[in-house]
């Protein structure tokens, strides 16, 4: 076996371990970072006093940014994937291209 290759399957598990707790990081991070900013409006908005008024007003901006500002994102990704596609295709027919990466 190669030098290179020799033990690159405990690397695959150990990295296999390791993404979940990244994933867990990223999670508690982004809740973190959520809990921040809900605590950081409150405080500015209504001196930290949380009432039930207060969380459905954020709940409710949550809800319109979320069918408001997600499917126009989502088309424009649509979009620029298809732009991109199309110009590796484009690129991909060039003479010199196939040329190189013979």
């Amino acid at each position: 076996m190669l030098f290179a290759t020799a033990g690159q399957g405990w690397v695959f598990v150990w990295m296999v371990a390791a993404g979940p707790w990244l994933s867990l990081a990223a999670d508690l991070a982004f809740g973190a970072g959520a809990a921040a900013i809900f605590c950081g409006a409150l405080v500015a908005a209504d001196y930290g006093r949380l009432r039930l008024f207060d969380a459905l007003a954020a709940l409710l901006g949550f809800g319109l940014c979320a069918a408001a500002l997600y499917p126009p994102a989502r088309r424009a990704g649509r979009a620029l994937s298809r732009a991109g596609r199309r110009i590796f295709v484009t690129i991909g027919g060039f003479r010199w291209i196939k040329v190189i990466f013979k």
